[in-house]
């Protein structure tokens, strides 16, 4: 019988045959060549897609040669574990496991054995301590190990619940700190040990259990512990003393706070897309749809059916009025696929069932070589987009509705609008109108998330001491977070908040969280790349706005700028100086990038008229005043551009 290869890629890499001799893989990208295709088993894995990943930086011919090599060293040291079939690669299953594929099979199961048995094999993140500083490979990583820490967390809670139920109170102790060795800051594990700890009559380790999780949030992510944890140390720290250590204390679980009630957000109601292929391709139409529910779903601004309820709808002439009546969607999606050959072309519409209108249309044509990597790109694409327009379209009602009958999230979007024009007096409409959803609403986590957002504005801006507005900035950022720490918004917000601040460390935390969370909102997709800019990752960072780009043609003017301040970095001159003229009204920081590249650049005539507006936008300009504000993390980067301003005369 031949012998066969297990790998282990959560946590550290590593190998070993059945025989028990150990596989010695080196270097980091065959090590990242064997992780991706044991964590995305199953399937074969093209040639380009794995080159892209893996040698980005380094040309077509130059990366497909590069991956010839790794894959004969590979076919060398392993044999027929790796196959390969024409233009894909994967590993041959009846000759290779991996921890990651049976932690996937036994994650669903419900039973204890199995819950022990799968947490067992959560050694760490996927590939532990690999970084290969490719762009769409640690894009991959970032978003798989997010994946399957959130799996592994929601696997500790079922069975740390499972051991409660069974008063297998030791073992649900041990489990709960296995998860706060993950992550200190998780604080409803926290909560939950607290509660543990004092029906084991432990009341004093349960305060304990209190202070520990304050430390860690105030470390970790800069923040106070909710009310929820509050509460519930408050009844620990006021139960009668006379309980004792050996007395069971019991402690009420208070109901979490209300969010917006779905009523009062969009919802939208995707149908399945219409397979215009041969049958046997019908698996690609639904597999569209159903990846466009599972992402709008991250979006909490929209409420979105339930791809039960609405592929129910499959092959009925319904008119769309009558779908909307019965699911209570007032925004449908539509769609068809037609693959002819190697090329798919998807059409997909949006629907505003109750004004009988469409919203939006567009298709796209694309090359098949990859159906799963067209897939995700045209959902990716298809989600942000949809996400603007429905939101655009709530909008438009929401301009005509008079005061008194706007919920809170009307007067969320209406912040909003009054955010995005950045005037001191649309920034001062910002606050009151997300003041006004609070009030409405206080439990409304993102509304507080975009206070904070306009009370950084407003610190831009000038209205009030900086210092104050950013300190109140970070309160109500934090604020949302403990009314929702899974609302990608408080994340992303609160990540703006800190690099204000210049703490880029958990600037970067809150952001990939926020990315975690929802990786198709191309707001967080950009401000990954602007946090990125200023931590001196300029590589890493172009790739993040461009994506962003990619994402949404409707994007804001400040996709360039972060484009502009990545390409400068990159010593790209004429390519920064391209991105800022696509923005029609520049701010101040835009013309300080403008007439940096240009004096890099070395275009002395553009350089005058460069240096000219930007003394006319600020005649008391003074360059170590504005880059000694800025939040570079890089120390050589702020060099570079304070040397540029002054060579170009400033």
């Amino acid at each position: 019988m031949s012998r066969t290869l297990r790998l282990q890629v959560l946590g550290p890499f590593g190998g070993r045959w059945s025989d028990g001799k150990v596989v010695d893989v080196t270097g980091k990208k065959t090590q990242g060549l064997l992780g991706y295709l044991a964590a995305e088993g199953g399937r074969g894995h093209t040639r380009e897609r794995l080159a892209t990943l893996l040698w980005s930086e380094t040309g077509d011919e130059r990366a497909r040669h590069n991956l010839r090599q790794a894959l004969s060293k590979l076919r060398r040291q392993l044999g027929p574990v790796i196959t390969r079939s024409g233009e894909t690669v994967e590993l041959e299953p009846s000759l290779c496991h991996s921890d990651v594929a049976e932690f996937e099979a036994l994650i669903r199961r419900s039973d204890v054995a199995s819950m022990e048995a799968c947490l067992s094999l959560y050694q760490g993140d996927l590939l532990e301590g690999l970084s290969l500083r490719e762009a769409p490979y640690d894009e991959w990583l970032l978003a798989a190990r997010g994946r399957l820490n959130q799996l592994a967390c929601e696997l500790i809670h079922r069975l740390a619940t499972a051991y409660t139920e069974n008063e297998q109170l030791d073992d649900a102790v041990a489990v709960l700190r296995r998860r706060l060795s993950m992550d200190a800051a998780c604080e409803p594990a926290h909560r939950d040990l607290m509660r543990i700890l004092v029906r084991q009559g432990r009341r004093t380790d349960a305060l304990r259990q209190y202070e520990s999780c304050v430390e860690a949030l105030a470390r970790e992510l800069g923040a106070e512990p909710g009310s929820e944890t509050r509460m519930t140390y408050e009844n620990i720290r006021a139960a009668p003393s006379a309980a004792g250590e050996g007395s069971a204390v019991r402690v009420p679980s208070p109901n979490g706070p209300t969010a917006v009630e779905v009523a009062d957000r969009p919802t939208v109601a995707v149908l399945p897309f219409d397979n215009l292929s041969s049958p046997d391709e019908a698996y690609f139409s639904d597999g569209i749809a159903e990846d466009i529910i599972t992402a709008l779903s991250h979006f909490g601004t929209l409420a979105v059916i339930a791809r039960g309820s609405t592929f129910a709808y499959r092959g009925r002439e319904v008119s769309d009025r009558q779908i909307s009546s019965e699911l209570g969607a007032q925004f449908l999606v539509r769609g068809s696929v037609r693959r002819a050959g190697n090329r798919v072309r998807i059409s997909v519409q949006l629907i505003d069932a109750h004004a009988g209108s469409n919203v939006w249309a567009q298709r796209f044509d694309r090359e098949v070589e990859d159906v799963f990597l067209v897939q995700d790109d045209v959902t990716s694409t298809v989600v942000s987009t949809l996400a603007g327009r429905v939101e655009a379209a709530r909008m438009a009602r929401t301009r005509r509705a008079p005061p008194e009958r706007l919920h809170a999230y009307d007067f969320f979007l209406r912040g909003k609008e009054h955010h995005h024009r950045y005037t001191r007096e649309d920034c001062e409409k910002a606050l009151e109108m997300f003041g006004r959803s609070i009030e409405s609403d206080p439990s409304y986590a993102a509304a507080h998330a975009w206070y904070a957002c306009a009370l950084g504005q407003a610190a831009a801006l000038g209205l009030d001491e900086t210092d104050t507005l950013v300190a109140q900035a970070q309160a109500a950022a934090e604020r949302g977070l403990e009314l929702d720490d899974q609302d990608s918004e408080c994340h992303r917000i609160l990540a703006q908040v800190f690099l204000l601040r210049g703490d880029l460390r958990r600037a970067l935390k809150h952001q990939e969280r926020a990315l975690y969370l929802n990786p198709n909102d191309d707001r967080s997709v950009c401000a990954m790349g602007e946090i990125l800019s200023f931590a001196g990752r300029a590589e890493e960072a172009e790739a993040w706005v461009r994506k962003a780009i990619r994402l949404n043609p409707f994007h804001p003017p400040r996709y360039w700028s972060h484009l502009a301040r990545t390409l400068f970095h990159l010593g790209r001159h004429a390519e920064a100086i391209e991105a800022l003229e696509q923005i029609r009204e520049p701010r101040l920081r835009d013309l300080v990038f403008l007439v940096a590249a240009t004096q890099r650049a070395g275009t002395d005539d553009v350089l005058a008229h460069a240096v000219d507006r930007l003394r006319s936008a600020s005649s008391s300009f003074d360059a170590e005043t504005l880059v000694g504000a800025l939040p570079y993390d890089d120390t050589a980067a702020r060099q570079e551009l304070l040397d540029a301003l002054k060579e170009a005369g400033l």
